[in-house]
């Protein structure tokens, strides 16, 4: 059997195997590129903002001493031209957002200003310009978002506001999944006498939709090393990356490891010294990569986020989503077994720490409903006091 590896080791197999893959490229228009990959830098097609605009309502000024009091000359509303350049008399009343007339120094703030017929008088002086200059915040042909950004809707507002209308992206990660045990079933009905519900099947698929991973093949197999074998490679015809869940302990009826390498692909790892995760297996060739994943639905779900959403990452030329961050633990946690990592389902508290949620075990799924992510306690380590800092992994809010 072969040793347990920590965790950091496995992620950095990960990356050495599919660091150098490249998913092929696609252009496309930046509405439909939300949580694609970037290939390439994106640069502004003009100055933003591509004018000087008034950053308030007021009245535009020239520059120099000010004056107490300014004829109005005109309004300039947002969306409109500022007309000529501003007289050392005149004021020229400004929405948020209107370009200020040439020779504009300052905008005083509508607030500051009383309304004296055709005039303002100002009731109050204030440093501030109150005026955003063209290009302060980007140039023409500065780098907005460089290859490897991940799109989010704020990207993607981003870009069009710099006109960008179509972008070069990575396409998706196309995604297999295959569910494996002769106990597994999709009625209710059928759910008795030794049977349980696929519950992993659908837990990938929406992890996957969630994460912008096209599904292309998705079913399940029964305990047979030559129907696994054969739903492997049909996988792997068409995936990216397979994701196999149960079959890959050393019981007598698990037989993904196996089929992993006569499918052709070389294995990266097969134990984990993580709780929970220990029997999952990396397996890779070229461009796509399978993992052999445990069959409780816990141990899937963290997986899925720290190794193939890594791997997924990698794939598209991208950076890991999945960061952990150190924050302080409300109440001690103890263990009796050391030997491996502990990945423990917590919540945030109202004061900002870290709570442990019930959690029966790996196939506690609904306790994950109740967890904001996982804090880590290290190999090695029984006990962390109340109060210490422990790695957190938010992984209900991890979507990158």
């Amino acid at each position: 059997m072969a040793d347990m590896i920590p965790l950091e080791q496995a992620l950095a197999i990960v990356d050495r195997e599919l660091g150098g893959a490249a998913l092929p490229r696609e252009t496309l228009p930046v509405a439909e590129a939300l949580g694609r990959w970037l290939a390439a830098n994106q640069t502004s097609r003009f100055d933003l903002p591509p004018f000087d605009k008034s950053a308030m309502d007021g009245y535009a000024v020239a520059g120099g001493e000010g004056r107490d009091a300014y004829r109005v000359a005109r309004t300039v509303a947002a969306g409109s031209m500022p007309g000529g350049a501003v007289a050392p008399d005149e004021a020229v009343k400004v929405m948020t957002g209107a370009p200020v007339p040439e020779g504009t120094g300052r905008v005083i703030r509508v607030e500051d200003v009383r309304p004296e017929g055709s005039s303002i008088r100002v009731m109050r002086r204030a440093p501030e310009a109150n005026i955003c200059r063209r290009g302060e915040d980007l140039r023409r042909g500065d780098v907005v978002l460089a290859a490897g950004t991940r799109l989010d809707p704020v990207d993607l507002a981003s870009l069009i506001a710099c006109g960008v209308t179509r972008v070069e992206a990575v396409r998706r990660v196309r995604l297999a999944i295959i569910s494996t045990g002769d106990e597994l079933v999709d009625d209710p009905a059928a759910a008795q006498a030794g049977k349980i519900m696929n519950a992993n099947g659908p837990l990938l698929r929406l992890l996957a939709a969630r994460h912008w991973l096209d599904v292309v093949r998705e079913e399940t197999v029964r305990d047979d090393p030559e129907a696994t074998l054969g739903a492997l490679r049909s996988a792997l015809e068409r995936a990216d990356l397979v994701l196999v869940s149960g079959g890959v302990s050393a019981g007598d009826f698990d037989f993904v490891s196996d089929a992993l390498t006569r499918a052709g692909l070389s294995v990266g790892f097969s134990r984990l010294a993580v709780k929970p995760g220990l029997p999952t297996t990396f397996a890779s060739r070229a461009h796509q990569a399978a993992f052999g994943l445990p069959g409780n639905p816990v141990a899937v779900y963290v997986m899925f986020h720290l190794l193939v959403l890594r791997a997924a990452a990698r794939l598209s030329g991208g950076s890991p989503p999945v960061r952990e961050f150190p924050m302080s633990l409300a109440r001690g946690f103890a263990r009796r077994r050391t030997e491996r990592a502990e990945l423990v389902p917590c919540r945030i508290s109202a004061e900002g720490s870290l709570e442990a949620v019930e959690f029966h075990g790996s196939a506690h799924l609904a306790a994950l409903s109740a967890a904001d992510g996982l804090f880590v306690v290290p190999a090695g380590t029984a006990e962390v006091a109340a109060g210490r800092r422990v790695g957190f992994l938010p992984l209900r809010a991890a979507v990158g």
